[in-house]
């Protein structure tokens, strides 16, 4: 017959390993409950307007500033960039996640040369803008961002964003039919699809530790109809090629993918210089013409 084992004796002052299990399972358990969410503000790089970059005159731009205000009260700062040569429109761009406008000026700077005026502005909590930055938030930002480039242009606003702003530019345009088409640049489908990519060894907490929508990819039948130009490069190690082809696939026609060879998290205009102008360019001029 068998006899059953005793248990060793626990070292004293030492859990025994049931207890140690418990304990760390508790944890685990907290982590859950109390962290669900807390990860959205991972999001956020904001830098406040002390820090500057750039300004419009480095690189030839005539800039007006102004003032956005959005449906919930917040002050907005933007910069009215004009264009030069003849005229095609005005493009909203919302930017990335970090730093300011100041930074992002240089990624839109050959915009205004092709013919469109710009519309920059800082999100909550950037810059010279007023608040701090939510999801939702920032989706109301690039609303009272297109309302303003409507009462110039109300036949002729496009969008541009890039990385986080793709994301929040496909949310607003949703809202807004005056939106005449998209360029959505280095993005993604679900909020926790780019934190797993982020961090992929934490990839089983990502469901409680960042909320679920709005998505972007569920927002894309909404702008069916309008055209959609989705680029991402095939060396990005922030947000990989495959969430831009998903992206991709589940939006409805007119669309067009650009795979840029070689480009990163960047935007490909940095390698690809007049050859991306004129596919943006050319992508806008063609939509405004439908």
């Amino acid at each position: 017959m068998l006899r059953a084992m005793a248990a060793p004796p626990t070292a004293p002052g030492r859990p025994s390993r049931a207890r140690r299990r418990a304990i760390a399972a508790l944890a685990i358990l907290a982590v859950l409950l109390f962290g669900r969410g807390r990860a959205d503000a991972w999001f956020f790089w904001p830098d406040g307007a002390e820090r500057v970059f750039h300004a419009p005159g480095e690189f030839g731009l005539v800039a007006e500033d102004c003032r956005i205000r959005t449906e919930d009260g917040v002050a907005l700062h933007g910069l009215m960039l004009k264009a030069t040569g003849p005229r095609h429109g005005i493009v909203v761009f919302c930017h990335g996640n970090a730093a300011n406008v100041s930074l992002h000026l240089a990624d839109v700077r050959w915009l205004p040369r092709c013919g469109f005026d710009v519309l920059l502005f800082d999100y909550r909590g950037y810059g010279h803008s007023e608040g701090t930055p939510t999801r939702e938030g920032l989706v109301a930002d690039a609303l009272a961002a297109i309302d303003l480039a409507s009462t110039h242009e109300p036949r002729r606003t496009l969008v541009f964003g890039h990385s986080l702003g793709g994301a929040i530019a496909i949310l607003a345009a949703a809202e807004r039919p005056a939106v005449r088409a998209l360029v959505v640049e280095s993005s993604f489908p679900r909020w926790r699809d780019a934190a797993r990519a982020q961090a992929p060894a934490l990839a089983w907490l990502v469901p409680w530790l960042v909320s679920g929508g709005p998505e972007p990819i569920d927002a894309l039948p909404r702008i069916a109809g309008r055209p959609l130009l989705v680029v991402h490069g095939d060396a990005d190690h922030i947000l990989p090629l495959a969430l831009g082809e998903e992206l991709f696939r589940a939006a409805a026609e007119p669309k067009r993918f650009h795979r840029a060879h070689g480009s990163g998290h960047a935007t490909p205009w940095r390698r690809e210089g007049a050859a991306f102008e004129a596919l943006v360019t050319d992508f806008f001029v063609d939509a405004l013409a439908r």
